[in-house]
């Protein structure tokens, strides 16, 4: 009983003390009170919510040459900046990436300086303003398309202010898309394993110069990865499906129409015995 006793005891002491605490208006978090910070304003969606370092994927047309504006910010808060503010500006160490792989399971590699051009070495964020951009020009049709290449960006320091500790370097996942990359409308004929008479918006995202891959994975439904390559010359379509495998000789039915922009694939699991039987039309760029 008293073992009961002390236990009911301390458990109101614990309460009391949270109480106490709660009501401590010194420990309430009132933004009104908080200090803004410096840093890269989102370019994009965030591809992974929650990464080490935010990265955002960037798509272009195979051209020469693309300019893309990049932000800095001064956010919170305050509604402008109490003065001039000078923001330097540098490439971050390719550690970054190398950190980003690790924790997050990918495989980014170095953009080579041969890709694109960064003369900026600082910004200045004007008194009465909140924001300063800067451009990169970015040359896709030098992209190797067989990598996932990232530019990183790092504020180094800021004249005056503090330079946050979460958006201070951002990765620029910057890529190049083929002649087949976009969002189609998927259809299964009747005859398809899993998934007959599928009807969805899937996207092709380039892999390289010939070979888009189609996301979500098999069917638009599971996680494997399919990929489809287009001969340039006869227009024949190869599946590749690493997961199920592809029987070969493939379907010499596969190909794609250039004049439609559509896909039509037959294709059978290499270890089993499901089909495949797939359409994809182009509908507009991703």
């Amino acid at each position: 009983m008293k073992k009961y006793t002390y236990k009911s005891l301390a458990l109101f002491l614990v309460i009391t003390s949270l109480t106490s605490c709660l009501k401590d208006d010194s420990l309430v978090l009132d933004p009104k009170k908080g200090h803004n910070v410096i840093e890269f304003a989102n370019p994009g969606q965030i591809a992974i919510n929650g990464s080490i370092y935010p990265l955002y994927v960037l798509s272009y047309e195979v051209v020469p040459e693309v300019s893309t504006t990049v932000t800095v910010s001064y956010s919170g808060p305050e509604t402008e900046a109490p003065e001039d503010i000078t923001v330097n500006l540098a490439l971050a160490p390719s550690s970054v990436i190398e950190e980003y792989n690790t924790k997050q399971d990918k495989h980014y590699e170095l953009m080579p300086t041969s890709n694109y051009t960064f003369n900026t070495s600082s910004v200045v964020i004007k008194k009465g303003t909140t924001k300063a951009s800067f451009d990169i020009k970015f040359k896709p049709n030098t992209f190797d398309l067989s990598k996932a290449l990232v530019l990183p960006l790092k504020i180094v320091s800021a004249s005056s202010g503090i330079v946050s500790g979460n958006f201070n370097v951002i990765l620029l996942n910057v890529g190049a898309k083929n002649a087949y990359d976009g969002i189609y409308q998927y259809t299964t004929s009747a005859s398809t394993s899993l998934q007959p008479n599928k009807n969805v918006e899937v996207e092709l995202i380039t892999q390289s110069s010939t070979t888009v891959g189609l996301s979500p994975g098999l069917l638009a439904t599971y996680s494997n990865v399919v990929t489809y390559t287009v001969d340039p010359t006869t227009l024949a379509v190869t599946v590749t499906c690493p997961s199920l495998g592809v029987q070969t000789p493939q379907d010499v039915r596969s190909k794609y129409d250039p004049t439609t922009k559509t896909f039509t694939v037959f294709w059978k699991q290499g270890n089993g015995n499901r089909t495949f039987e797939e359409t994809l039309v182009y509908k507009r760029g991703r």
